[in-house]
């Protein structure tokens, strides 16, 4: 019965972790913007969207995160 109870927890720990794991991945879906110091725009990365992932211009502290897959316009 001891056995059963410690698998039971083991398995617990496992699945909770698991979607932890998976909520995680779909909260990094999504597009960093980059910024100048004047405020325009010299860089993106996308992530997690599939065809539309990918890097182009300067990395820079100036940034901000828009979640999600938008379409390009």
């Amino acid at each position: 019965m001891r056995r059963i109870g410690m698998f039971a927890a083991v398995f617990a720990v496992a699945l909770a972790g698991s979607v932890s794991f998976n909520a995680l991945a779909f909260s990094w879906q999504g597009t960093w913007y980059y910024y100048d110091a004047e405020g325009a725009q010299v860089g993106k990365w996308t992530a997690g969207c599939g065809a539309a992932d990918g890097r182009w211009g300067q990395v820079t502290e100036n940034k901000r995160f828009v979640q999600g897959c938008a379409a390009e316009s």
